[in-house]
């Protein structure tokens, strides 16, 4: 009977407990590896969300990874709008610049300047639904964050690098939240200007100036 028990035993390990056991080391090796929020990313708003994360920590040496995250997001945003136009050359594309490429959208089209309400339009009935909005993200305000983070991410003097009350760092940290909060608001609910503005059954309606600062 023992011996049975044992046979039975065994039977059961390695049949149902060790497929098991390698099934679950495969999905966290799977995890480890594949997991694309440890990986790079081409969503702006996976880098806003690091970055966010990394402010909230009061360690200051993590300001810059902060800083360099919203770059990331800053250049991710800009080019996932210019990449829907046709007329925007691949060496605009291949720019780095996020303050050249939204000065490229201007010049191919003005309208991206202005906010607009895109309709979605029935040929046949004419009947226009309301699909969305557009916001623009201001010319001057990439240029502050882009030229601010450019500025951080550099080595610098006369930084009381021992105190933690510093102003630098008081106002550092001020900065990325306000860049962070920014960018953040322009994702939610905004739809792309390229994307719609060719579309012959989309209807864009352009709505006064604003100024976000």
């Amino acid at each position: 009977m023992k011996l049975f028990k044992v046979i039975i035993g065994l039977f059961v390990a390695l049949f149902y407990f060790l497929p098991k056991a390698i099934y679950l080391n495969l999905l966290i090796a799977y995890y480890t590896f594949f997991n694309y929020k440890e990986n790079l990313t081409a969503d702006p708003n996976v880098h806003l969300k690091r970055a966010k994360k990394l402010l909230k920590n009061a360690r200051n040496h993590l300001l810059l990874y902060a800083a360099l995250e919203i770059r990331f997001a800053l250049e991710r945003i800009v080019h996932n709008e210019l990449i829907f136009s046709e007329k925007a050359s691949n060496h605009a594309l291949d720019m780095y610049d996020p303050s050249k490429k939204r000065k490229i959208m201007s010049t191919i089209d003005d309208n991206v300047n202005y906010p607009h309400e895109i309709y979605f339009v029935d040929k046949k009935t004419n009947e226009r639904i309301y699909w969305g909005m557009y916001k623009p993200l201001p010319q001057e305000k990439v240029n502050n964050i882009k030229g601010r983070l450019g500025d951080l991410l550099h080595a610098r003097e006369g930084i009381k690098l021992g105190i933690s009350n510093d102003n630098w760092y008081i106002q550092t940290r001020k900065f990325l939240y306000d860049s962070l909060e920014t960018l953040t608001s322009h994702l939610k609910s905004n739809e792309k200007y390229f994307k719609y503005a060719e579309l012959n059954h989309f209807e864009m309606e352009k709505l006064p100036y604003y100024n976000s600062n």
